[in-house]
């Protein structure tokens, strides 16, 4: 039913059209809808270009700050020192995307590192090689297979696994880093092609398999689906156990490389070297906007997320500001990736 006015049109929901040269007046149900779309849409953009935005801001700043951010000496360097973190970062994305993490990924770099040389300097580089791979291989059946045993079992599985492995690679090299190695194990790390760093190379391969992987694949659409809705999953069909305990496998894999390339960056395989470094993936990840309940995420928004925490730390060291506030400007990154995750959650709902 429609009411007529001289001044414009009041319709059943309440709202006032007004005709042309009039004042529109709005019912607060419909200014209500309306702020609710006005965020939405904030909501819709922020997740679709946020991160890039941030990594622009942070690129543009300290190239203001610093004439130096610009130079290919400069941006090689960081890419080849934040490669090892992309690795790690690529496979914790992996996991994270099934609902669950993996805490394993610092320790078990260190100690594929130390297996691949180690059994090296005794054989062959080949079986060395090999033979860190499969460790890793094998910690991710292992800490796959146990976090499917129950419900949200992952972080306290890894958590501890991430202790036993720290504890075999001090076993192993009794707590001394392994300095005599053939020069293939160095190659990864330490050599360039065309002025530009293996490590980078290795990295952006990387990305571009996981990329497909994810995106073009069954086997990657079934993780999307396990994290989203576990049981929805088992009920279509999908094995949950199986695809999850991949995703920890992948992470292992991607965990060795990163050991690998390790090897040749610090010329030599220490044993502790990358305990610690499974906060930073799991901060780059939740920076690129994957949840840690699972269903979301995507590696071009990790790979930005990864260089927001390079940008942090070469812009510290840039500007010479004391190296210690790196560590609480990229909690603090990490942090707000966390609470504007949960702002647009909230959103969707």
């Amino acid at each position: 039913m429609q009411t007529h006015s001289t001044k414009g049109q009041v319709q059943a929901d309440g709202d006032l059209q007004s005709e042309p040269g009039h004042l529109v007046v709005s019912s607060p149900a419909g200014a209500r809808a309306q702020r609710v779309r006005s965020s939405v849409d904030l909501q819709t953009l922020w997740s679709r270009f946020g991160i890039y935005s941030i990594l622009a801001i942070f690129a543009v700043g300290l190239s203001i700050s610093n004439s130096h951010f610009l130079t290919m000496t400069n941006l090689l360097n960081v890419g080849q020192q934040f490669s090892v973190l992309g690795l790690i970062a690529l496979g914790m994305l992996v996991v994270v995307i099934t609902a669950n993490i993996d805490l394993t990924v610092g320790a078990l770099l260190s100690l594929a590192g130390v297996v691949m040389a180690e059994i090296a300097g005794h054989t062959a580089v080949g079986f060395g090689i090999c033979a860190g791979y499969a460790v890793a291989i094998f910690s991710g059946l292992v800490a796959g297979y146990l976090s499917t045993r129950g419900r949200n079992l992952s972080i306290i599985v890894t958590l501890s696994m991430m202790t036993i492995i720290e504890g075999i690679s001090l076993l192993v090299t009794n707590g001394q880093p392994v300095v005599t190695l053939s020069g293939v194990l160095l190659w990864f790390g330490d050599t360039d092609i065309g002025g530009v760093p293996v490590a980078i190379f290795v990295f952006a391969g990387a990305a571009l398999l996981i990329w497909v992987f994810l995106s073009q694949t069954r086997l990657g659409r079934e993780l999307y689906a396990v994290g989203g809705n576990a049981e929805a999953s088992r009920l279509a069909g999908i094995p949950v156990k199986r695809r999850v305990i991949l995703a920890f496998v992948i992470s292992g894999v991607l965990a060795a490389t990163a050991g690998l390339i390790l090897l040749g960056q610090v010329a030599s395989a220490q044993p502790t070297v990358g305990v610690g470094d499974e906060m930073y993936a799991v901060g780059a990840v939740l920076i690129g906007g994957a949840s840690v309940n699972g269903g979301m995420g995507n590696v071009g928004k990790t790979v930005a997320g990864v260089l927001i925490l390079g940008l942090i730390s070469d812009g510290i060291n840039l500007l010479s500001i004391n190296a210690f506030i790196a560590y609480i400007v990229q909690g603090g990154v990490i942090l707000l990736a966390i609470l504007l995750d949960q702002w647009e959650r909230k959103g969707r709902r």
